[in-house]
């Protein structure tokens, strides 16, 4: 990877699938077990993907829990190098 380029925060796929069911950020954080506003802050890149997040969205069949992690560690990786790069 290009040292610009930073991965995409799994909330934006996150986002997508809410959206594919056609689900309000709401209604997905009822289906998920987590507060709104925690589950908007993972939407909108403010906070990471827990490991018990990435349980969870594996049981409603989004993708396993080791992709989650991994995505999100590779998010905050490339920001700790771009921080350091700085």
């Amino acid at each position: 990877m290009e040292m610009g380029m930073t991965p995409v925060h799994p909330g934006e796929c996150i986002r997508e699938s809410v959206e594919a069911m056609g689900w309000t950020v709401g209604e997905a954080a009822r289906q998920l077990g987590v507060s709104r506003a925690a589950f908007s802050r993972v939407l909108n890149a403010q906070a990471a993907v827990s490991v018990q997040l990435a349980l969870t969205l594996e049981t409603l069949g989004w993708g396993s829990a080791d992709f989650w992690v991994r995505m999100q560690g590779d998010y905050g990786l490339a920001l700790a190098r771009r921080a350091r790069a700085a």
